[in-house]
């Protein structure tokens, strides 16, 4: 220093202190921060101590919680889950195999609860339940069901195995119109959360979203008794067919015959009318041909002057005689005739 002393102790021990401060900052502050993953739910827990805040669920994100703290993570996306043939009894005692996959999500609301009863080892305890759940919905149905109405099998397991999980409380935020995807429905009857749902109302916390109906293993006697009631309904069905052939043969037969008859009968009545149609023209012809003859012959004896019915007798006979024959041949022999007339005037009386 200028006066030749050194600074009190004091100062360097301030100085050591905020060098020492400097250095925890510097050394405790990165330490302080805590990440989780965007697939990621968390708790608080406590490094010194082990206990777990369960006051808040964290999303993914970077978070000051202090050194002394980390996260307990639990998955926040799918769980996926296979059953490979799971055996089955049906209504009819018969034994069916199913492959089945689902894929299930924690209810970020419920996951106090689900720490508390079952902490990190849920999955096991989720996943028998869930195939005992599709076990019990499985056994309300036939055989014949489960290879007629794959789709009612399908929506029967997930809504059973929907409900199992995820308890007889509506899931947040699912909707109960009947159009949206079925995903996104209630579980039928569920009770709303609004009315403050118990916890034994949520079942195992987890909801199920997706859930796929692979294989049916159907036992082959099964198989072969429908393949059996197969064939034997074909051949009913042929014999069926066979017989309404044969009926509508028949019915054909009969309306050709109907038809052919009918023709015959309009046929007949035709020509029958042709005839008497013919007949009538004739006989209309003759008439008036006969009349014109009348007529003419009456026209021909007036303007001859002809009276005496023998005469108008002989006349029509010639006229008849010519008509009826070609090669007549008329001539007047008038030697013979003055002859004639001259012995008619000699027998008359003087």
């Amino acid at each position: 220093m200028a006066n030749g002393k050194s600074p009190p102790v004091w100062v360097y021990a301030v100085i050591i202190g905020v060098a020492i401060g400097i250095l925890l900052l510097v050394i405790l502050l990165p330490m302080s921060f805590s990440y989780l993953d965007f697939y990621d739910y968390g708790f608080l827990r406590r490094h010194t101590t082990g206990r777990v805040d369960l006051n808040r669920v964290y999303s993914g994100g970077r978070y000051l919680v202090g050194p002394d703290y980390h996260f307990k993570k639990f998955k926040a996306t799918a769980h996926h889950v296979n059953f490979n043939r799971i055996s089955v009894f049906t209504t009819d005692n018969l034994e069916v195999h199913l492959t089945i996959s689902f894929q299930f999500f924690l209810v970020k609301d419920d996951l106090p609860l689900l720490h508390a009863a079952y902490d990190i080892y849920y999955e096991p305890i989720i996943v028998s339940n869930a195939k005992e759940a599709i076990i019990s919905s499985c056994s309300r149905f036939s055989t014949d069901e489960f290879i007629d109405n794959r789709d009612k099998i399908w929506k029967e397991i997930y809504f059973g195995v929907k409900r199992q999980l995820g308890g007889t409380c509506c899931l947040p935020n699912c909707k109960t119109c009947t159009n949206c995807p079925i995903h996104e429905q209630c579980v039928p009857n569920c009770t709303p959360r609004s009315t403050q749902c118990t916890k034994d109302e949520k079942g195992f916390f987890a909801e199920v979203r997706y859930l796929q109906l692979h294989d049916i293993d159907v036992p082959e006697r099964v198989m072969e008794r429908r393949l059996l009631g197969l064939v034997t309904d074909l051949q009913k069905e042929r014999e069926e067919f066979l017989n309404l052939e044969a009926l509508y043969k028949k019915g054909t037969d009969i309306k050709t015959n109907q038809f052919r008859n009918n023709a015959t009968q309009s046929i007949a009545v035709a020509e029958a009318q042709a005839k008497l149609a013919r007949d009538q023209a004739t006989a209309d012809s003759a008439k008036t041909v006969e009349l014109a003859r009348v007529e003419s012959l009456a026209f021909m004896c007036d303007k001859l002057g002809i009276r005496e019915p023998q005469h108008i007798s002989s006349l029509q006979y010639l006229r008849t005689l010519k008509d009826s024959t070609e090669n007549v041949k008329f001539s007047i022999d008038f030697s013979h005739a003055i002859a004639q007339q001259q012995t008619q005037l000699q027998a008359q009386p003087k």
